[in-house]
């Protein structure tokens, strides 16, 4: 059985993958065409996102996929969608408008 503080700073360390996961999710989202349906860039965000959270799974709880894990990984999406979301969509479409103005390609 682990110590409380292993399982805590386990716990941290996937609500802040949580986090991260929904400001991917939102990246993909802004530079996603609305004009068709993309469904290579769906998977592709799926890829990516798999490559970001398996390895920290990895090395938060040796890859052990308890309901905590899951809970964590939620709640920091959560988190995410109800505290930052707002500031980052901004920031990230002020971003792309800089992008598209200079360069033309988006």
């Amino acid at each position: 059985m682990e110590g409380i503080d292993w399982q805590l700073s386990a716990v941290a360390i996937l609500l802040l993958t949580g986090l991260g996961w929904g400001l991917l999710y939102d990246l993909f989202n802004i530079f996603k065409s609305k004009k068709r349906k993309e469904h290579f860039k769906d998977f592709l965000f799926w890829m990516v996102s798999m490559l970001f959270i398996i390895p920290i799974i990895f090395f938060a709880n040796w890859g052990e996929l308890r309901i905590y894990l899951w809970i964590s990984i939620l709640a920091g999406i959560c988190c995410y969608r109800l505290v930052l979301r707002s500031t980052v969509l901004i920031f990230l479409k002020m971003l792309k408008r800089k992008f598209k103005r200079r360069q033309g390609y988006f």
